[in-house]
């Protein structure tokens, strides 16, 4: 391997401060406490620190060049006086191949490898060659005997090993260095080569650890027909049950360069697996069909290439990125009622991108999807800026970054978070309160495309957001929406009004007060930071409430608080406020809730949802428990099938939740009630307020969507039908 970007490399980037760190991590992750550091006791901190990176590096490259695991590459380090510019040494498992391994670790990114480096490395292998082991350390004298093995071995190789975590290539001369060396050794055949590992190549490794390996798929086909110009084609009928194979096998992985995931039970899935159930012969006719990108495809004939006649094609790298709906549903009512949904079957379009440009799979997805009904925000997940930071996430905090609609949405306390919770959470911090304002009135309003449109601004190609800079904005909004519900019990009319209301733009005012010039640092101490949040939330909140009703008194808080003008104002001044250190002031007592004092009923939450259309038909759904007692009772019955805790919204008064695990409509305290039922739960509350249990994606519960809808912010106790 060369210095030169392998294709398809093009998300590292030249200044590689974040993979540099993820590199980093994954060395000390992976090596802490395999490799031998004995003899760096006299060494200060930082000096063992590099050198123990250097030797993982070094290790790194072992079990890449070897397929080996991580103890195996580390006992092959021989880094350490008398290593004679030699720091690993790797054998292959058939003694035929030697790769003598020299690594450079440097925390900037510009490891140097000189004239100097080259030649003690040349000079290493002659001895080597020489059978001259006693001038080597002990550590190369415990394999000695392997590498006369190698040596002995008629038709042998070596390669030297040049690893630099440097961006630039290695300079000519030191090059020559290494070419002198083939020319010598490889008079009388190509015993020696080389082959370099540069920062782009140690990071692609590390990469790669995390990278799933691509899908094989097998579709048997007739009545088809072939394309081969510009670019391979096949398309033709598939039986069902082949389909329902994929996704058995494969599951959601079917869908990696799909713009979205399976949605769940929605009202359209639910009637294609009626369709297939109750009347299969139809479903070609009603059903759009399957569209499959591959790297390559190959297809068996069985009558020379007739038309009329099977062909199988044989599939790497497959990914459906068009009918993933169809998919899901094919294998639920495949598993429903087999025998009736095998007669069944579907239109394939299988592509190769053999020979293709680099941007056609992301044109070919974005044309067949804008065919049907598709979010805005679903192409997102085509943006090579979003495709990094979901690698940022898994290199750098092993969290996930979910980016598809349809994908499990992480749970809050540690896994990671969905693009929609990243982007609201980047919107409330970044310094133009607009974005805040826009958060509150609709996630849609964040994927807005333009130089001022929300989305550039959040995630702008020359200035990408860190996994870091991500997680932590999540984990302070988190902090935020917490303390404002914990202390909600404190107020009431309008003061009530005005957080339910401004509660990202609270978020974006505690944002701006706090210091975060360390949220990109891997060191920053971030749960010191979150500790300071409850308080500057609760003073924020006071100073924001009197602030509105100082300037704005005479206007309605739901206006006050969605125009970004009113808003700019009310920022300034609390945070001028915040800052000075002045006492928080005394709010006026009809905010304050009188206690014992029955509230008067109000409107219930499914109506308030429906009428006002607050949520979009299918958007899915997500159970939470919200005692320990019913987590504890609960967690083991869900964990058996991830579609008990799945549902989807359907926009209608009486039964508006489709429940995944068994395709039925429900009212959500039902719902509720009936998996207790379930679960065995034998000391299950009599009621079950099922709104305060289902929950959307951006982290809000039924219950308080609908809170948030009505204008006087005033809702029942978890009330539900209408």
């Amino acid at each position: 391997m060369s210095g030169t970007p392998a294709a398809g490399a093009s998300s590292y980037e030249t200044a590689p401060k974040t993979q540099v760190q993820q590199v980093r991590s994954a060395l000390l992750r992976e090596f802490d406490g395999l490799i031998d550091v004995e003899d760096l006791a006299n060494k200060s901190a930082v000096d063992r620190e590099q050198a123990f990176l250097s030797r993982a590096l070094a290790a790194l490259t072992v079990r890449d060049l070897t397929g080996c695991d991580s103890a195996a590459a580390a006992d092959a380090v021989i880094d350490g006086r008398d290593d004679i510019g030699i720091d690993a040494v790797a054998i292959d498992k058939n003694a035929s191949h030697l790769w003598l391994v020299q690594s450079k670790w440097s925390d900037s990114g510009r490891g140097k490898f000189v004239v100097g480096d080259a030649l003690k490395f040349v000079e290493g292998l002659r001895h080597i060659d020489g059978r001259q082991f006693d001038r080597f350390n002990a550590r190369f004298q415990s394999i000695a005997d392997q590498v006369v093995a190698v040596l002995s071995n008629r038709g042998s190789k070596i390669t030297l090993v040049p690893t630099v975590m440097r961006t630039e290539p290695l300079a000519a001369d030191v090059l020559q260095r290494l070419s002198d060396a083939q020319e010598e050794f490889n008079q009388f055949g190509n015993m020696l080569s080389r082959r370099v590992y540069l920062a782009r190549d140690i990071w692609e490794v590390v990469r790669n650890d995390f990278a799933e390996p691509p899908i094989p798929l097998t579709a048997r086909m007739h009545d088809w027909i072939r394309v081969v110009e510009p670019y391979e084609a096949f398309q033709g009928i598939v039986s069902v049950a082949d389909i329902a194979e994929w996704y058995e096998a494969h599951e959601d992985r079917l869908f990696a360069r799909n713009i979205r995931k399976p949605l769940g039970i929605t009202q359209v899935n639910q009637g294609l697996i009626d369709t297939l159930t109750a009347d299969p012969h139809n479903f070609w006719f009603f059903n759009n069909g399957i569209t499959v990108l591959c790297d390559t495809v190959n297809p068996e004939y069985f009558q020379r290439a007739a038309k009329r006649s099977p062909v199988t094609l044989q599939l790497d790298g497959a990914s459906v990125v068009n009918g993933a709906q169809t998919v899901h549903a094919i294998h639920r009512a495949f598993r429903k009622a087999p025998e009736a949904v095998a007669d069944g079957h579907v239109t394939v379009r299988v592509i190769s991108l053999k020979n293709c440009p680099p941007d056609f799979a992301d044109a070919v997805t974005t044309a067949t999807n804008t065919q049907n009904r598709v979010e805005r925000r679903d192409f997102v997940a085509l943006d090579p800026v979003q495709r990094r930071i979901k690698q940022d996430f898994l290199l750098s905090l092993q969290k996930a970054y979910t980016l598809k609609r349809g994908e499990p949405e992480p749970t809050p306390e540690s896994s990671g978070c969905s693009v929609e919770v990243a982007a609201t959470a980047l919107a409330c911090a970044h310094r133009n309160s607009d974005l805040a304002v826009r958060a509150k009135l609709g996630a849609e309003l964040l994927w807005e495309e333009g130089t001022q449109g929300a989305y550039h601004l959040l995630f702008n190609a020359q200035d990408q957001p860190s996994a870091y800079q991500i997680w932590r904005s999540v984990l302070i909004l988190r902090e935020v929406d917490a303390t404002l519900q914990r202390t909600a019990k404190n107020r009431q009319a309008r003061a009530e009004a005005i957080v339910e209301r401004g509660n990202r733009l609270i978020a974006h005012i505690v944002f701006q007060y706090l210091d975060l010039d360390g949220i990109d640092e891997p060191d920053t101490d971030w749960d010191a930071v979150l500790g300071q949040v409850p308080q500057a939330v609760e003073r924020a909140v006071d100073w924001l409430v009197h602030h509105v009703d100082a300037e704005f008194k005479k206007q309605l808080v739901s206006t006050t608080l969605t125009e970004p003008e009113p808003c700019r104002t009310l920022v300034g001044l609390v945070l001028r406020d915040l800052r000075s250190g002045a006492p928080v002031p005394e709010l006026p007592a009809e905010y304050r809730p009188v206690r014992n004092v029955p509230r008067q009923r109000r409107r219930n939450t499914v109506p308030t949802l429906v009428d006002a259309n607050r949520l979009a038909e299918g958007t899915p759904l997500t159970f939470r428990a919200i005692s320990q007692a019913e987590r504890d009772a609960m967690a083991d019955w869900l964990a058996a099938d991830p579609s008990r805790g799945a549902a989807t919204w359907v926009n209608q008064r009486v039964r508006p939740i489709l429940w995944a695990a068994d395709g039925k409509r429900y009212s959500p305290s039902g719902l509720v009630q009936k998996m207790w039922q379930l679960a065995e739960w034998g000391k299950a509350p009599v009621a079950a307020q099922g709104p305060l249990r289902w929950f959307v994606a951006e982290g809000q519960s039924l219950w308080r969507l609908a809170l948030d809808t009505r204008n006087d912010g005033d809702l029942g106790e978890g009330d539900e039908e209408g």
